[in-house]
């Protein structure tokens, strides 16, 4: 959450969601479209290909009690196909949303769901097995 002023010295707001929803099994294109399909913001969803797989981005711009009101959700699959990585970002700094937009991708574009450990430390501190098989099934 973030609370900041703008230029004109009026109190913005800021928050960044992260979370995890189970999913029927899908390849990761059709998962991530189904679950951006499936928000009700999926007014405006395009498909994109991030450094971690295909992912689906809805974005939205809305008045709210007079207030611009700027949205944005992307929805990750994982490798495993059964869980979908959810990033959403709102702010009511609506009239600088094409850089809440840059920072969003930003955030997206250095998601990864490979285990950032070194391997020296990965022998000390192994994978679920769960992980392991779905890595070693969608490479």
């Amino acid at each position: 959450m973030g609370v900041h002023q703008d230029d004109l010295g009026d109190v913005l707001h800021s928050v960044f969601l992260l979370k995890w929803e189970e999913v029927p099994w899908a390849p990761p294109k059709l998962a991530a479209a189904k679950a951006a399909l499936a928000s009700s913001e999926a007014g405006d969803a395009e498909l994109v290909d991030l450094p971690c797989g295909p992912a689906a981005v809805v974005e939205s711009l809305n008045e709210r009690e007079g207030q611009k009101v700027f949205q944005m959700t992307g929805y990750l699959p994982h490798p495993d196909g059964h869980r979908v990585a959810v990033l959403a970002l709102s702010t009511t700094a609506g009239s600088d949303h094409e850089h809440y937009r840059d920072m969003f991708y930003g955030i997206a574009r250095m998601v990864s769901f490979d285990n950032p450990l070194p391997p020296q430390l990965r022998e000390q501190f192994p994978e679920a097995q769960e992980v392991a098989a779905a890595r070693d099934v969608f490479g």
